[in-house]
């Protein structure tokens, strides 16, 4: 591995733009940069390097796509815990993902070479029990890019042809790429899972770059909707994308009240995962109430039969999500309904600062890493 510093004593080095890094910054790089795609690599021990890999080939039913926008997700971080931990092998993470397909397989018969597409990171097999019943984000045989597959923090990407559906020309690769995440997972969990109608109240727990998008979509269902966060600047993000009211989570029992009554909550979902959401959360849930699970957490907290039978109460698992969740978030971003909060950009190399700010509270909504020119086309 070397230093590379791109400035004008860069001489005899490769030059910024050919990296897709700026004037003056310093990277890590693994030597040498002169074959193969760029990428950003999560390696054993939590580094986030810059690395050169060998150009990915499609496979028969495959397209490779280059990437042209990819977003940040909070599950990134958790990724680059396992990491740094040394439970997960060298990964190029990134699963919500824009881009251009530049090869296709000789079986595939659905895109063409030219196409601008967005990539549902979920790579089913299409052939196991759970995706026989449709449940394609429980596939057990499948490869889910970013997780266990190369994914979109790199300049190209290998995905199944039945996993891309086309951009529509109206929405740039910056504001689709984290529909294939932030919408998706807010879809699933508020309307597939949560049944979100106009009569209910949805709180929103975390209002972060899904929280929001959940925000927005619940609001399209005609709910009423509560977010509650910690940050200032995120309350405000939920009020501007249609929230009609944001709170600090002590302040959320009395909010509930004023937007449904002594009711309580219809549709809880938690994006934070910490016992102590949770447990605000089940406080909130009225009769009939369902509570949505999105966030991993290792945080124990106790659930009697009482709280399920008590009003008929739901605790649900919200895992991924599917392309009809997609096809479904496309269509409202073409409408309109749905925009995805983007607040940075950024340029791939970038992407080890951009991590460190969102595991910091420092964004608001979505980053988004560009492997190429920044804000494509």
């Amino acid at each position: 591995m070397r230093q590379v510093h791109f400035g004008p004593a860069a001489a005899g080095q490769p030059d910024a733009h050919s990296l897709g890094c700026l004037p003056g910054q310093t990277v890590l790089c693994r030597a040498p940069l002169s074959e193969g795609v760029r990428a950003i690599r999560f390696e054993p021990g939590g580094a986030v390097e810059l690395v050169q890999v060998p150009n990915p080939k499609p496979g028969p039913e495959d397209v490779l796509v280059q990437v042209l926008a990819a977003g940040v997700c909070h599950t990134d971080l958790h990724l680059l815990d396992e990491a740094k931990a040394g439970d997960l092998p060298p990964l190029i993470p990134g699963h919500e993902i824009v881009g251009r397909i530049t090869k296709v397989g000789g079986d595939v018969y659905a895109a063409n070479v030219g196409d601008h597409v967005i990539v549902h990171f979920e790579q089913p097999c299409g052939r196991c029990r759970q995706c026989r019943r449709k449940r394609t984000n429980l596939c057990e045989e499948g490869h889910t890019l970013g997780f266990d597959s190369p994914g979109g923090y790199a300049e190209f990407v290998v995905a199944k042809q039945s996993t891309v559906l086309p951009l529509p020309p109206s929405l740039s690769p910056a504001v689709a790429a984290p529909l294939g995440c932030s919408g998706t997972t807010a879809y699933r969990a508020v309307v597939t899972q949560g049944q979100a109608d106009e009569d209910d109240l949805v709180v929103v727990i975390g209002a972060g770059g899904v929280g929001l998008s959940a925000v927005q979509i619940a609001k399209v269902q005609e709910a009423k909707v509560l977010a509650v966060d910690t940050r200032e600047e995120a309350r405000k993000a939920a009020l501007d994308v249609g929230a009609d009211d944001a709170v600090v989570p002590g302040g959320a029992a009395e909010a509930v009240r004023g937007l449904a009554g002594d009711v309580g909550a219809d549709v809880i979902v938690d994006f934070v995962g910490k016992k102590i959401t949770f447990d605000l959360g089940r406080s909130l849930l009225g009769h009939g109430g369902r509570f949505l699970v999105v966030a991993p957490g290792a945080e124990t907290t106790t659930v009697s039969a009482n709280d399920l039978v008590d009003g008929g109460k739901s605790y649900l698992g919200v895992y991924s999500s599917t392309m009809a969740d997609l096809a479904r978030v496309i269509a409202l971003a073409e409408a309109k309904r749905l925009t995805p909060v983007v607040t940075r950009k950024e340029p791939l190399a970038n992407a080890a600062s951009v991590l460190e700010d969102l595991r910091n509270g420092r964004i608001v909504g979505r980053a988004v890493l560009f492997p190429g020119p920044m804000d494509p086309d």
